[in-house]
Order: C-alpha cells, then structure tokens, then sequence
C-alpha cells in the first residue's frame, strides 16, 4: 500500500513540474514576441527603444529633482 502511494505522489509530481516547466517556456515565449513586436513599431517609427528608456530616465530624475526641490524648500531655477 505504501509502495502505491509513493508512486501516486511522484506520478503527481512529475505532472506538476511538466506543467510549471510548460507554462515557464510559454512565459519565455510570450515576452520574446511582445520583445520583437516593441522592437518593429520603434524601427518602423524611427525611434530606438534605446532612446525612449533614455527618456524615461531623464523624467525620472527631473522629477526626483523637483520633488527634493519640495521637501526642502530650496528651488533650482534650472
């Protein structure tokens, strides 16, 4: 009975890797494309996604600089 139920637990347990491992190379899969697909519409825009992290950065710290400016009172007139 023992030798049965030891094989049901890893018969289980090979299922559920098999699914986690499956959705895991789906997932993969998934953000590959989106990837490619953002890739694409910046080229065929003309604008690198290189450029546009760039962007984000320098809004980031603008922002980061404004609300310090905030906190303390003291205004950059930049």
């Amino acid at each position: 009975m023992e030798q049965l139920a030891v094989a049901i637990i890893g018969v289980i347990g090979a299922i559920v890797v098999a699914m986690i491992e499956r959705s895991h190379r789906r997932n993969r899969q998934d953000h590959q494309a989106v990837s490619d697909k953002i890739e694409t519409l910046g080229k065929s825009l003309g604008v690198s996604i290189d450029r546009v992290e760039n962007t984000a950065i320098r809004t980031e710290q603008k922002l980061d600089g404004h609300i310090r400016d905030h906190a303390t009172g003291i205004f950059d007139t930049d």
